[in-house]
This record gives C-alpha cells, sequence and structure tokens, in this order.
C-alpha cells in the first residue's frame, strides 16, 4: 500500500469516511427536503385558491393530454403562476446571501481550520428543514419557508459545504492524480445521496404525507451535524494562514487567482486559472439549467412520463452516471492527463443533450443516457486541475471562488433555460438542449486550449537558458 498511499496523508481515510457520510446523509436531506417543499407549496396554493376542486391529476397519470381549454387547466396555470412567484422569492432567499456567505466562509477556512464552516453550513440546512417541518405540522403561513431559507443561505447551505469538503480533500491529498481521484468520489458519494433523497422523497410523500417527508429530511440533516462532529480537522496549524480574515482582503485573494500568476507555485498561471473557470461555468450552466426543464420535457409529447416515471429515470440516469465515472476515472488516470479525460466527458454531455435535442420517441432518451454516462466526469476534473495548481494555504479561497461561480450559474441558468423552452417548446420542443450543447462545445473548446497550454509548458521545461 505504499505507492497507493504516497499521494495521501496518513490516517485520510478517518477523515474522507465521515466526510463522505455527512455529505450523503446532507445532500439527500437537501434533495428530499426542496422535493417536498415545492410538492407541499403546489399543494397549499391548489387549496387556498380552488379549496371546491379537486385534483384530477395524479402521480401515477400522464399530463400529456391536458385540455388547454377547460376551466381546470386555467385554474392549474393560475396555481402554477402563484408557486412560481413562490419559488422565485425562495430561490432568492437562499441565492443572493450564498455569494457573499460562500466566499467569506471558504477564505475563512483557510485561517480558522475547515470543521467550523462544515459544521455552519450543516446546522444551517437542519434548521431549514426542522422549520419547515414545524410548518406543515402546525400549517404556519406558507411564505415563512422564505426566511427559513434565508436562514439556510446564511449559514452557506450546500453550497459552503462542498467548497469546504472539497478543500478537505485537497487537505489530505496531495497535488497529484490521487487528488482528483478522492475528488471525483465524493461527488459520487454527495450525487447518489442526491438521487437516493429525490427518488424516495415521492414515495414517502405518497404514502405518508408532506410533514413525514420534510420530517425524514430534517432527521437525515441531523444525523449529518452528529456525523460532522466526528471529522478530525484535516487543516493543519502549519498550513494555516498566518493573517487574520479581511473581507477585502480575501475578495482579493479570490481575483487574483485569474489577474496574475501566482509566484508561489510555478504550476499555476493565471491562463489556466481562467480556462478553467470559464469551462466550468459553461458546463455548470448547460447542467443546472437542462434540470430545471427537463421534468417538463418528458411529461410533454411524444415522451408523455409520468412524475413517477421521472423519478425513477432521472435516478437511474444519475446513479449510472456516477458508477461510470467513479470506476472510469481510475482506468483512464493510468494512461491519460486530467484534461484529456474532461474532454471525453464533456463530448459525452453533448452527445446526449444532442440526442435529447432530436429524440423523436422515448428509446432516444434511453441512448442518450447511454451516450452520455461520462457527463459528469469533467466537473470534479475542473476542481482537481485547479487545485492541484493551488497552494495549501490558499484551498478555501480557490473553492470559494468556484462556489460563488456555481451560485451564480444556480441563479442565472434557471431562468435561462426556462425562457429559452417556454418560447420554444411549440414549435420545437428540443431547442434548450440544443442550446446548451452548444454551452458543452464551449468548454470542450477551452479543455482542447488546456491540453495544447500543457504541451507548450512541458516543452519549456526541456529548455536551457544560454549563459
Amino acid at each position: 500500500m505504499k505507492g497507493a498511499t504516497s499521494e495521501t496523508r496518513e490516517n485520510y481515510l478517518r477523515v474522507f469516511i465521515p466526510l463522505c457520510i455527512t455529505n450523503f446523509c446532507l445532500f439527500g436531506a437537501y434533495a428530499n427536503g426542496s422535493y417536498t417543499a415545492n410538492e407541499y407549496g403546489y399543494s397549499h396554493f391548489q387549496n387556498q385558491l380552488f379549496p371546491y376542486t379537486s385534483k384530477s391529476n395524479s402521480s401515477e397519470k400522464s399530463l400529456c393530454e391536458t385540455n388547454t381549454s377547460s376551466q381546470t387547466y386555467k385554474d392549474e396555470q393560475a396555481v402554477q403562476s402563484v408557486v412560481s412567484r413562490w419559488g422565485l422569492y425562495i430561490s432568492l432567499a437562499q441565492g443572493l446571501p450564498l455569494v457573499l456567505s460562500s466566499m467569506m466562509f471558504s477564505s475563512m477556512s483557510d485561517s480558522m481550520g475547515r470543521k467550523p464552516f462544515m459544521f455552519i453550513g450543516a446546522i444551517g440546512i437542519f434548521m431549514k428543514q426542522l422549520l419547515m417541518t414545524l410548518a406543515i405540522v402546525f400549517d404556519w403561513n406558507i411564505y415563512l419557508f422564505v426566511p427559513f431559507t434565508l436562514i439556510e443561505g446564511v449559514c452557506g447551505s450546500w453550497v459552503i459545504e462542498l467548497a469546504i469538503a472539497m478543500s478537505v480533500v485537497a487537505d489530505i491529498t496531495s497535488a497529484g492524480k490521487s487528488r482528483s481521484f478522492y475528488i471525483t468520489v465524493l461527488s459520487f458519494v454527495l450525487g447518489i445521496g442526491f438521487s437516493v433523497g429525490t427518488f424516495v422523497s415521492g414515495y414517502i410523500v405518497t404514502l405518508l404525507g408532506y410533514d413525514y417527508s420534510m420530517a425524514a429530511s430534517c432527521a437525515l440533516a441531523g444525523v449529518a451535524v452528529v456525523v460532522n462532529c466526528c471529522i478530525p480537522e484535516s487543516l493543519t496549524i502549519s498550513q494555516r494562514k498566518e493573517n487574520k480574515f479581511s473581507f477585502i482582503g480575501n475578495l482579493k485573494d479570490s481575483v487574483n487567482f485569474y489577474t496574475r500568476d501566482d509566484p508561489e507555485s510555478t504550476t499555476s498561471t493565471r491562463f489556466r486559472y481562467i480556462t478553467s473557470i470559464l469551462a466550468f461555468f459553461f458546463i455548470m450552466m448547460a447542467k443546472l439549467g437542462i434540470s430545471v426543464i427537463e421534468s417538463f420535457f418528458l411529461l410533454g409529447f411524444p415522451y408523455c412520463f409520468t412524475p413517477e416515471k421521472i423519478s425513477i429515470f432521472e435516478t437511474v440516469k444519475a446513479c449510472c452516471g456516477e458508477i461510470v465515472i467513479l470506476v472510469g476515472i481510475k482506468l483512464m488516470q493510468q494512461c491519460m492527463a486530467d484534461e484529456f479525460i474532461a474532454v471525453i466527458g464533456t463530448a459525452s454531455s453533448i452527445a446526449m443533450f444532442i440526442l435529447f435535442g432530436i429524440a423523436p420517441s422515448d428509446i432516444y432518451l434511453y441512448i442518450g443516457v447511454a451516450v452520455g454516462c461520462l457527463g459528469l466526469i469533467a466537473i470534479p476534473i475542473i476542481r482537481g486541475i485547479m487545485s492541484k495548481m493551488t497552494p495549501p494555504h490558499k484551498q478555501g479561497v480557490l473553492f470559494g471562488s468556484i462556489s460563488v461561480v456555481e451560485n451564480i450559474c444556480n441563479l442565472t441558468s434557471s431562468v435561462m433555460a426556462g425562457a429559452i423552452y417556454s418560447e420554444t417548446v411549440s414549435f420545437y420542443r428540443g431547442t434548450a438542449y440544443l442550446v446548451f450543447a452548444g454551452f458543452m462545445t464551449v468548454a470542450l473548446l477551452l479543455f482542447l486550449v488546456m491540453i495544447k497550454d500543457s504541451r507548450k509548458s512541458n516543452y519549456r521545461k526541456d529548455y536551457k537558458i544560454l549563459q
């Protein structure tokens, strides 16, 4: 095991295993809670606006045959309008404070340690789920969900939890291929947690109700908080920044990654940081944007998926991708650089998006899932590439800057995807997929530029300065 552990810290599993357990529970709780809150909000507003109207659509029935001229359809559109506005308030309550909290907490962890801020992120999610559980049980005002979500946003939510977790992995590994692999393993664990939370939530709501589903989410988040307390501090005293936290100073540090070369690291350049973060931006815009409209895409003609079938389809799609990536990255790292792996993953996503965009029947969707099984691999690879270029005492600042970009993508991609889909669904349903395939193509070109730059850097290493 000597060779296997040469790129990892001694006893690193004492940190990594509870870290994985915490993230699995937390992302599962987050997915379950988000799904439950959305479903509860729709049910609440429907009962509030049309208390005497029975709901004709169930989770076992396709919504394809809706009569657009019926009063039921018009009532449903009124409910969706109110729910969409309520959901927008919740998104803003979470997203706006996240821009600051994600950057601050990630930067502060470089000088104060990782553990306190992992705890803050986890307790924020737990508190939101607890308050929402009470709101559902005691039938509080539905708009109280907005300040409950604000608490989560101020604490950093899943964004800070993910950023700090990636920093922890960087702390316990050296700047080699093992770091990319363990970042991928962690991404696999949280991806499975999110998929399980999404899959299970529908069945809990159907069988037991919204209150039990949100309570289960709260309990799972509570487990994450407890396990979080058992994670040893990964950032040693010698690795921490000596200067105290300064918001302006850390903001400058975040910006400096993309505006100037780092004299402390011979392997990092401003060009590689900019290229990497731009590739990350285009990939996340595509991934997050598609996730917003995919359920509507699958519900409609000619696929006519039921909500239950969508839940199964999305879970299988995510889990298969995560498993293939976990196995495939270790094999691919034996014979190719991380940038080449990212190219393969991005090409896989492009092929899937195109197949979804032109799909005349659901068989194209299944083929697209198979072809796109490596699509998510580029995201942990980018995190690994950027982390390997960064000194230990700047890992928190780096992942904080990445989390800010991720949060911006989360806020803007949903608006863009919804606008594209609503304007084009009447004449070509798959337009949004083709547009976001273009985003992925830009990311692919950026990876090719990075490969070319890496080759130039390797050639320069062989040059000698003539005296």
